[in-house]
């Protein structure tokens, strides 16, 4: 049962999430970057039992297609936050426990499982040298990704014809010139960088393109003393092998959520 003490504030604890964020990282790395990188694009909505944080909402501001949330925090006590749920239609990112909350609160979602998966330290070391036909995309290919990315028609390469490549690091894999294949580094913290946007168009799957993409963002977040993790849907086991035979261990799961927006992860 939900703690009578339970209190919704619309603003986060920054003192807490700082702590937080030293103890578990990633669990907090999209609150840590997006806070730093784009404040005026993110609102907070925290849960506090008996005047302590026990969860929060993330809520991305920044998509234009739809609001994306994350739910941070387990436990009875975080029930509240599913109330403070901005209006559909949203996507979000949730733990398995909330989604009846969810769904009691703002009506009927889509889901797919995904896994939080991190490469710990000491899985073997990455070569710091690129991998053959993949490079680091600069200004000068923003066209080309760009038209490349949307002949994809897919919502993983949705966010790289406005990506700043100076700003945020990306990769691409080129065959006789032509892209195939792309990856990002969404999140960039100290101890942790959250890969992103790793896609291959579907015919040159199955060649090794995606294993040197995550090859190239590896040795960079390596070679600035992080170490990588990311999210992938439950139902991609050929990315869940490529991830496993780099080194990439699960270590926890979450719900991705589609509440009216007719989007797919």
């Amino acid at each position: 049962m939900e703690s009578s003490s339970v209190e919704i504030r619309p603003t986060i604890d920054r003192s807490w999430l700082e702590e937080a964020a030293r103890v578990d990282p990633i669990a907090h790395a999209y609150a840590t970057w997006d806070l730093a990188r784009a404040p005026d694009r993110v609102r907070f909505i925290s849960a506090l039992d008996g005047g302590r944080t026990v969860g929060y909402l993330l809520v991305w501001l920044g998509d234009p297609a739809a609001v994306v949330v994350h739910w941070v925090g387990t436990g009875a006590a975080t029930r509240a936050l599913a109330g403070a749920l901005p209006p559909r239609p949203f996507t979000g990112v949730i733990p398995p426990s909330a989604r009846v909350w969810v769904e009691e609160a703002r009506g009927p979602i889509v889901e797919r499982e995904i896994r939080l998966l991190e490469r710990p330290r000491g899985s073997g070391p990455i070569a710091p040298e690129l991998p053959s036909g993949v490079r680091r995309l600069g200004r000068d290919d923003r066209a080309t990704i760009a038209s490349w990315a949307e002949q994809q028609h897919d919502p993983l390469v949705a966010e790289y014809p406005s990506l700043d490549p100076d700003a945020d690091p990306a990769w691409a894999a080129f065959d006789h010139g032509r892209p195939v294949g792309v990856a990002r580094a969404g999140v960039r913290l100290p101890s942790v960088w959250i890969v992103g946007g790793v896609y291959v168009e579907p015919a040159a799957r199955g060649v090794g393109w995606g294993r040197k993409l995550m090859m190239a963002a590896i040795g960079a977040a390596e070679a600035a003393g992080a170490r990588a993790a990311l999210y992938v849907r439950a139902d991609r086991a050929p990315a869940l092998r490529l991830y496993g035979a780099l080194g990439f261990r699960p270590i926890d799961r979450r719900l991705w959520i589609d509440a009216g927006t007719g989007r797919a992860p």
